[in-house]
């Protein structure tokens, strides 16, 4: 008796939509095409350019630089606003065409779509077939041109969309990984931030094979504690699956500050605002989060995040800020500058405002204050009724919150 075996290795496809923000707004208004044109909180004094276009680019401008510079540099710059609604209505339409594909996907709503198409050739072809059919699907149904990778796991694919990055299709075969990452710059490895890259270029290391090469000793020397970890990602190896954070409903929302900010009270005026406006959103659907991730990107482009679950399900803006900020604390441990906050409420799920639930007369008291708010803002508006720290931030260099799916707030003209 004959059998056979078939193993199926894993294929990972990853979408990188350079400059997601000004690719949106590419999308949306087609006359931007062609010219450089930047994504800002506002025009003069400090404000910072979040993204840029492809031609802004090549005029030497970059994300993170001052807008007074970047204005200097090209005349009559076009400078837009973020643009909230449209980067969570292209990040459905991504997740769509996702769908029609993959059976697991993930989605970190900044333009990086995971997409596990493992086991999927009898209905698509080959990985590298069925890759160029989710692009084809997504150019011609969002009008944006993201580079894609296929390859064994994430990390790889990721950095080969890196290699070949704004556009354009590579596939990374099974069992070439480490010979394909030996000889790509050191810089778009990641998890390589400032520091460990300050760290390389002192001790002469340029290519990410010179890292794979290193011993397991010689690496936690060099990098410290993660050093080896960096060391078997050098060489490929990855063991991160896909998150199916899409499938599940999510509310997002982000807080982007016209200048950046150091101070804990305008950080924590984003936080709470955020908390409030999400929560709104989370409670007109009857629902409580048990799951809270918090992202900070500061100044010099770094990203820290954290993540909290929760045995029991959030439901007032008060938990969720206190959640948040207890994140923040853990998470953002740098003294730098910070360009964005943005805050996430996972693990929704059907909540009523029952008494039984809120047992302590403590939080009776709270659920009383929170339903009289909610009132407030669902006839009026929200943000017509608000914590003091959120006004007291206002009248700082935030430029705007949005959160999906509701509109976004301008905080400050």
């Amino acid at each position: 008796m004959l059998f056979i075996i078939y193993l199926l290795i894993n294929m990972i496809v990853h979408l990188n939509v350079v400059g997601f923000k000004a690719a949106v707004a590419a999308a949306k208004d087609k006359t931007l095409r062609g010219r450089p044109y930047v994504i800002a909180g506002a025009t003069g004094g400090r404000s910072l350019a979040l993204d840029c276009s492809p031609e802004a680019i090549r005029e030497g401008i970059t994300p993170g630089m001052a807008l007074a510079v970047a204005e200097r540099r090209i005349k009559d710059l076009t400078v837009l606003p973020p643009d909230v609604p449209a980067y969570e209505t292209m990040n459905r339409e991504l997740e769509r065409v996702a769908a029609l594909y993959a059976p697991l996907w993930e989605n970190d709503g900044a333009g990086n779509v995971y997409l596990d198409i493992t086991g999927t050739t009898g209905l698509f072809g080959p990985p590298c077939d069925c890759s160029s059919r989710i692009l084809r699907e997504i150019i011609d149904h969002t009008q944006i041109r993201p580079a894609a990778a296929v390859a064994s796991n994430k990390l790889v694919s990721k950095v080969a969309t890196r290699t070949i990055r704004p556009t354009g299709l590579i596939q990374v075969h099974n069992g070439t990984e480490a010979e394909f990452m030996s000889h790509q710059d050191i810089r778009i490895l990641p998890g390589m931030g400032q520091k460990l890259l300050k760290t390389a270029a002192i001790t002469g290391i340029r290519e990410i094979g010179e890292v794979a090469a290193l011993t397991v000793t010689e690496a936690l020397a060099l990098f410290g504690k993660h050093g080896a970890v960096l060391r078997n990602m050098a060489q490929g190896i990855d063991g991160s699956r896909i998150e199916e954070r899409s499938r599940e409903r999510r509310i997002t929302g982000q807080a982007d500050f016209d200048e950046n900010v150091i101070d804990d009270t305008a950080v924590r005026g984003a936080i709470e605002a955020l908390a409030e406006f999400g929560g709104l959103a989370m409670r007109r659907d009857k629902l409580g989060a048990s799951v809270v991730n918090l992202a900070v990107v500061y100044a010099d482009g770094v990203k820290a995040e954290g993540r909290e679950k929760l045995k029991r399900p959030l439901v007032f803006d008060r938990d969720i800020a206190a959640t948040a900020e207890r994140i923040y604390y853990k998470a953002a441990v740098r003294r730098i500058r910070i360009r964005s906050i943005g805050l996430c409420l996972e693990g929704l799920a059907p909540l009523g405002f029952e008494v039984d639930l809120f047992e302590p007369e403590t939080d009776i008291r709270k659920q009383r204050l929170q339903e009289a708010v909610d009132k407030i803002q669902n006839r009026y508006g929200a943000g017509k009724i608000t914590r003091g720290l959120c006004l007291k931030s206002a009248s700082m260099p935030i430029l705007s919150i949005g959160v999906s799916p509701m509109a976004k707030l301008q905080l400050k003209q």
